[in-house]
């Protein structure tokens, strides 16, 4: 999955689009405990990806959680 793909689910989830950057700390973004699992639940439901809120809490950065993805 590319940035831009991330960065659409995360706009989608109500995320202001100028918040997004690869270097945005996971928190300032709104990624919180709930942010996490809701995350989460979208990747794994509508795009198949196998992964974790637990996975995705310990990113430090959206770019972190890019990586993530896209290693998937």
């Amino acid at each position: 999955m590319s940035f831009d793909e991330l960065k659409n689910i995360m706009i989608a989830l109500g995320i202001p689009e100028l918040d997004i950057r690869l270097d945005a700390p996971r928190e300032d973004v709104g990624l919180d405990s709930i942010g996490a699992v809701e995350l989460a639940l979208v990747l794994r439901r509508e795009k198949g990806l196998a992964v974790t809120e637990e996975e995705i809490k310990a990113a430090a950065t959206v770019g972190d959680i890019a990586a993530l993805v896209a290693a998937r």
